[in-house]
């Protein structure tokens, strides 16, 4: 599994871009939105990943936090929504802007996306409606907020809680694991022993 990717910004494409890891270089799929924020060819960057199994090979899809690739795997959840339609909203709307219409029903906004039509936005704000809600937390001058995604992958151990996720583990399950955990352990350890735990191995 390939849950971040760390090394030099080598291509910007349309919808994707080249990452030159350690000599090996990884085409990774991202929104529109996230291609234009993104820094100069050159730049040494970091990005959160999903891979994408297919008989022709694996796909890379990318984000620069871990909430919007939590996002991302809410909306392949939802029936009849693939990458090429998820990428769509995230390159039309910022994930708190999505998160935002999302609880509000707005379909009208999802359906601006390219691509994705009324149903379409409709099952979205169905499927969605109660798995994906905001979350206001004050910070800095007063008066401003943000809308924090729900994610196991929040916390001292996130990128634990990804591998976890990765191989099937239910959030209820990973947030028990999660909490056995010292915060002092590497990211190897961390992993290995979340999984003893979560598969009764040494409890």
């Amino acid at each position: 599994m390939i849950i971040r990717l760390t090394g030099e910004l080598v291509h910007l494409g349309t919808d994707q871009l080249w990452l030159d890891v350690q000599g090996v270089t990884y085409q990774v799929f991202v929104s529109r939105r996230n291609l234009d924020a993104w820094p100069p060819l050159g730049t040494r960057c970091s990005l959160y990943t999903h891979a994408i199994q297919r008989e022709d090979g694996t796909t890379l899809y990318g984000y620069p936090t871990m909430e919007e690739r939590q996002l991302f795997l809410s909306l392949l959840g939802v029936s009849g929504v693939g990458a090429r339609t998820a990428l769509a909203l995230l390159s039309h709307l910022a994930p708190d802007q999505l998160v935002s219409a999302i609880a509000r029903q707005d379909a009208a906004a999802l359906a601006k996306a390219p691509g994705v039509g009324k149903k379409t936005a409709e099952r979205i704000l169905l499927e969605l409606r109660e798995k994906v809600t905001p979350s206001r937390t004050r910070r800095g001058a007063a008066g401003t907020a943000t809308i924090a995604l729900p994610s196991v992958a929040a916390g001292p151990h996130g990128e634990v809680a990804l591998a976890l996720e990765s191989l099937g583990y239910e959030p209820d399950e990973i947030h028990d694991a999660l909490g056995r955990l010292s915060p002092d352990l590497d990211l190897e350890s961390a992993i290995r022993g979340a999984i003893q735990h979560l598969s009764g191995v040494g409890g």
